[in-house]
This record gives structure tokens, sequence and C-alpha cells, in this order.
């Protein structure tokens, strides 16, 4: 059987996403021990049946644990099963980007925009918003496809895609279902398309149903809290964020970093002048109705829908101005880009496309093999967490390194079976590594989660209850970054005082106490047991 071109470059395409995740099987850029300890310990938690939110504490959607945790249960407790989960998701990722650009392009070159796509793909602090950046590609996937066939089935599909992000992150499964309703009301009214039952409940779903579906599942998950234990975990109003900012400043700010992206790095000027002279072209070309009708009116419509979704998306980074946040965004732009790339080739000549299409692809594949090469570089044995629940080479300094796989060694031996530990003030990746459950539910300490005394004196309870007789506390109790604050004396005074009556200092090591301790760099750690006057 013969297969058509677009088939052939979508092979081409898993394949070639699958070679870039390849060296990250076992290998993580940075490993951090709060935001990634606390996806490890919840992707575990839930195999052994906790809930997000009423079992531990959990910032984002409940669906993604679920996923992890199935790998968790089919390939067993290792980092590398999460890693893989991951790539597979970044795979996905590269598939509907692909699919989305061939609406407008030729397979080719829509082939050559998802290897940059890939390539260029920015890594969240999480193990959680890749799956939402996949179902965002398919949303969109689902709205491009349906300007150019018009089947409802692709409005479906992209409210299936929709309650799937809303199970991710709920904001932006929200914002997604705007610029669905929107989307298709333009597209609708633009293509002429008749307004058919179908279509009543498509409407329908996305205005009330998915909502409400949504609504249903977090209000099950949270009604046993109380209130302050739910803004913690839904931090979406009044000061629950610890960063704020302008968007008068940030959209500079914003603008300022895109246009130094181009003059940093040795080929960053001449890419630019590709970039932004295919979009100058294609904008002229749009205006001056130089190319087929039918072709520009789809064009415009699919940019308008990749705008919105960019402007949708945008809105995390909007109000916090906190740089990873404007990587929801990212794939958005990226797309757009390539569209405008595709309209400049209906007018450039054919020796000046190859010659872009050569540069850009030699660039797009040299960095694949920098990727790669990087990486492998990397996996030296002072950077391998060599403990049953790790076995991955980490980037993170060897210091680090040391400290966790010399910390997570103690504990194994000072614990017994029944034994647990209390880690804070946001050091899950120790709950994780020693196969311990948090003996709270609260796994963060820091001033902008603004914990009340009623908080700390359940925490305090569930400590006893639990028989405690280790603490562990890292050098991120003193801190001065944006809203972490200094234990005991900005947040929680009665836990401090608690720990500092009952426990004494058995074990330091790691770390520099003097320096600024980091999201992943600069790790101390103190262990106390609890004094014998006290047991």
């Amino acid at each position: 059987m013969k297969l058509s071109p677009k088939i052939i470059f979508l092979i081409l395409t898993i394949l070639m996403s699958a070679l870039f995740v390849w060296p990250e099987l076992n290998y993580q850029d940075l490993l951090s021990q709060g935001d990634h300890g606390r996806d490890l310990y919840a992707f575990d938690a839930v195999t052994h049946g906790k809930l997000p939110y009423k079992d531990f504490w959990w910032v984002y959607g409940p669906l993604m644990p679920y996923y992890y945790g199935l790998f968790f249960k089919v390939l067993g407790v290792h980092i590398t099963s999460v890693l893989l989960a991951r790539a597979l998701l970044v795979i996905v990722c590269s598939v509907f980007f692909y699919l989305s650009a061939a609406c407008f392009m030729s397979p080719g070159l829509a082939f050559l925009a998802a290897a940059w796509f890939t390539q260029g793909r920015q890594e969240f602090s999480t193990y959680n918003h890749i799956g939402g950046i996949a179902a965002e590609l398919m949303i969109c996937w689902c709205l491009l496809s349906y300007i150019r066939a018009g089947s409802i089935r692709y409005l479906w599909t992209s409210l299936i895609a929709d309650f799937i992000l809303g199970l991710i992150k709920i904001n932006f499964g929200l914002a997604g279902l705007v610029g669905i309703v929107f989307g298709v009301l333009w597209i609708d009214r633009s293509k002429k398309y008749s307004f058919s039952d179908q279509e009543k409940k498509i409407y329908w779903a996305a205005v009330c149903l998915v909502p409400l579906a949504l609504g249903i599942i977090n209000w099950l998950l949270l009604k046993d809290l109380p209130l302050y234990a739910i803004r913690q975990c839904m931090p979406y109003f009044g000061t629950d964020q610890p960063y704020h900012a302008s968007p008068l400043i940030v959209i500079p700010y914003y603008l300022t970093q895109h246009w130094l992206t181009f003059i940093r790095t040795r080929f960053g000027i001449p890419i630019g002048i590709v970039l932004h002279g295919c979009t100058l072209l294609s904008v002229y070309l749009l205006i001056s109705k130089r190319i087929e009708k039918t072709y520009r009116q789809n064009i415009l419509l699919g940019l308008g829908i990749i705008g919105g979704f960019f402007v949708l998306y945008f809105h995390e980074f909007l109000v916090s101005g906190v740089w990873y946040r404007c990587f929801w965004s990212v794939p958005f732009l990226e797309l757009f880009h390539f569209v405008m790339i595709a309209v400049a080739f209906t007018f450039i000549l054919k020796p000046l496309r190859i010659l872009i299409l050569i540069f850009l692809g030699v660039l797009a594949a040299l960095g694949i093999v920098s990727h790669i090469g990087s990486i492998q570089s990397q996996k030296q044995p002072f950077r391998y967490l060599s403990m049953d629940r790790g076995q991955i080479y980490v980037g993170n300094e060897p210091q680090w390194t040391d400290t966790v796989n010399k910390v997570t060694t103690v504990l194994n031996t000072a614990l017994k079976k029944d034994d647990l530990f209390f880690a804070l003030p946001y050091d899950c990746l120790y709950y994780y590594l020693s196969g311990k459950e948090s003996p709270t539910r609260q796994l963060i300490f820091f001033d902008h989660i603004k914990i009340p005394p009623k908080q700390e004196i359940s925490v305090i309870k569930e400590l006893e209850n639990n028989q405690v007789s280790f603490v562990l506390m890292s050098n991120r109790i003193i801190s001065d970054e944006t809203g972490l604050g200094v234990f005991g004396r900005t947040y929680c005074p009665l836990l401090s005082a608690y720990i500092h009556d009952n426990f004494t200092p058995v074990f330091r090591q790691g770390g520099d106490w003097t320096q600024p301790p980091g999201w992943a760099n600069n790790h101390g750690v103190i262990i106390l047991k609890r004094s014998a006057s006290n047991r």
C-alpha cells in the first residue's frame, strides 16, 4: 500500500521526536527537591489509593498523578518510569504540532516545523504541564481542521481535549473553552457553515457541560477541606500567588526577552531575519490579496485561532511576570512563524525557498544532535542517583547529587519499616526516594502558603499521632527568595517552636548554609531526632 506524503512525514515526526527524547529516558536536566519531589510523591501516593487535595497537598488538576501513577504500576517505582511517560507526551505534542501545521502547509514544511518545535521545547519545572501542552495542541489541531473540513467531529474532539486540559490545570481548561466557543463562532460566520442541532449541542457542552463536569470533580475532591486548604491547592484568588506584576511592565519585558533570543547566539540574527522577513512578506501578501481567495481565508482564520490561543494561554505570565509561565503560549508563537513562512513561500522564488529550508533544516538537525551529545556527556557517575527509586542521571551540581544520595542513605538506615519522618519546608523528594509516606497532608511550608495557626496545630497533632521521631529540614527554611520567608520568623512560629523544643540535630550534610539556597542547587540538609525526654 502506498503511503501519502502526509502519513510518511507523520511517521518521520514520530521517529524524530522519539530520537530527541531517547537520551532523556534516564536523565533529568535539573531535579528539584521541592517541585519534582512533590510530583514524584503524588504519583506514588495515588497508586496507594491516596486522593489529590484531600490526602496530600496538590496545586494542579487531579489527572496527571494518575497518568504517571499508571506507569509506576506497570513499570515499577523508578524515576525512569516517569521520564518514559513524559517522553511519550513530548512525542504526542510533536505529532499534534505537525498535524496543526499540515493544515496550512506541505507535509515536508510541517515536519520541519515540528522538528523546530521539538528541539526548541521549553521545559517546565513540573512533570504536570507537558500533558497540558499536548491537550492545547490537540484543541488547536481540531479547530484548524474544522476550518478546512467543517466536520462536527473535530469540535467534539476539541471538547474532550479541553476537558482533559481542565483536569490538568483548570484555568487553562476554562481559557481553552473560551477559545473554542469564540473560535467556532468566527469560523462558522466566515465560512457560512450551517447552524445545525449538533452544533447547538457543541455550544451547550462548551458553556455548561464541560465547566459543570470540571466543577463537580474538583468539588468532590475539595469539599471536605477547610477554606485555607482549598486556597492553598487552588491559589487563584487575591494574594494567594507570591508573584504579581502589571501587564504594562510584563509586555515590554517579554518583547525585550523575545528580541534578545535573536542576538544572544551565533545564528540568532539570520534566524530572526528569516522569521520576521517571512512574516512581513506574508502580511503584505494577505493585505494585498495576492494569494488564492480560499487559501487566504483559511490562513486568516487559522492565524486568528493561533493568535487567540496564544493570548488566552498567556494570562498567567501576564499577571505574574514569572518567565516559565509564558511557556504555555510558546507552541502557538512557533506555529504562527511557520504559517507565515508557508504563506511567504507562495511568493518567494524556488531557489530562495530551498536555501531557507536547508538553513532551517540544518539548524534543527544540529540542535537535535547537540541536545543528544550534551546529555550523553553529562551521564557521569557523580551525577547518578543511586537509590532504587532514582536510577537516573541529573544535571544538578555534583554537591547536590552527593547530598541527596547520602541523606537518602541515612534515612533508609535510621528509619525502621513503619517509621515516618517530617520534611520541610518543601523537600518531598526525600519522601519519594525513601518510600515513606508524609506524616502530614501538608507538603509545603513557605510564607506565601499562608499557613494559619490552626493548621500549624493540626500538623503538630499529625506528627504526634504518627509518632514521628525524625525531622528533615533543608536550608530553604532561611531564604530571601520572593514568597519563601524564614521558618519560625515570618511563618509557622508554633511549628518551629514545637520542633525546637522536641528535637535535636543529629546529622548535617551537604551544601553551603552560607550561600542562598536554590530551587535545585546549594542544597543543605539537617536531620533532627526527637529528644529522649520527649519520646
